[in-house]
């Protein structure tokens, strides 16, 4: 026993003491290594991630959290269901999208034209809003050109003009208001927005690509706030497009009206 103890002693007073510290400090560190922080959470995924572009104005907060602007409460007050109408509902208030879904202009209480189209751009932002959750990432893309234009108005079909006469007869949104013009200085800051001016005048807005119907090509939303420039008293056109375009520099295409 002792000479056991003596060789132990002798043996650690001979080793230098850098190795007496390297050993420790080896050890320490392998103990540490056995506490290694559990992962970060997985980030939830979002727009980008699928490969589809949300701009300013689709949702509300500014924030393009398209699950937050499903649910979030809108910034300017709520929708009331008439009496009878959205009989599963124990409250007969709407105060986001998800409240909205299904619910027709017939089925709320509306007052005053302001009412009807505060409504109204509820229903188009809500419904474009779904359209943008379940988008995918396109395979190709042939819109970058006319999203970042100052001056769209040869390339956007007649069908975003409401004054052409017949919305199926194709051609341009100038051949339909030769007057129309194009203000990007004019527009909100950060948004990818231009001022229209011309037999109407207002908003015109981008506000999300991707792939809406499944195709592989990539579709454009955008949304028109317009007001008619000979009779201010005429209610508001408002309404949002899905647009497409199936060869660089071919032409774009309706895919679904949202009004």
């Amino acid at each position: 026993m002792d000479r056991d103890r003596q060789d132990s002693d002798t043996d650690t007073r001979f080793f230098p003491s850098w190795f007496v510290l390297l050993t420790a400090a080896l050890g320490l560190a392998g103990w540490c290594s056995c506490k290694r922080a559990a992962p970060p959470p997985a980030a939830a995924p979002d727009s980008s991630a699928r490969g589809v572009d949300v701009w300013p104005g689709l949702v509300e907060t500014g924030s393009g959290d398209l699950e937050a602007g499903w649910t979030a409460p809108w910034l300017n007050g709520t929708i009331v269901l008439k009496e009878g109408h959205g009989s599963r509902r124990a409250d007969r208030h709407l105060i986001n999208c998800a409240d909205l879904e299904g619910v027709q202009e017939s089925d709320v209480q509306l007052g005053p034209q302001w009412e009807r189209d505060n409504f109204k751009e509820k229903s188009i932002r809500c419904r474009a809003l779904a359209l943008v959750r379940r988008a995918t990432t396109p395979r190709v893309g042939y819109l970058s050109d006319v999203v970042s234009s100052n001056d769209p108005g040869d390339v956007l079909p007649a069908a975003l003009s409401p004054a052409a006469a017949n919305k199926d007869s194709g051609g341009s949104w100038r051949a339909a208001d030769p007057k129309l013009s194009f203000d990007r200085a004019a527009a909100r800051a950060n948004y990818r927005e231009l001022v229209v001016r011309g037999a109407n005048e207002g908003r015109l807005t981008w506000w999300a690509s991707g792939d809406f119907d499944g195709d592989g090509v990539q579709d454009a939303l955008v949304f028109l706030d317009l007001s008619s420039s000979a009779n201010p008293n005429a209610p508001d056109v408002i309404r949002a497009f899905v647009l497409t375009r199936r060869q660089a520099g071919g032409p774009v295409t309706v895919l679904q009206r949202i009004d």
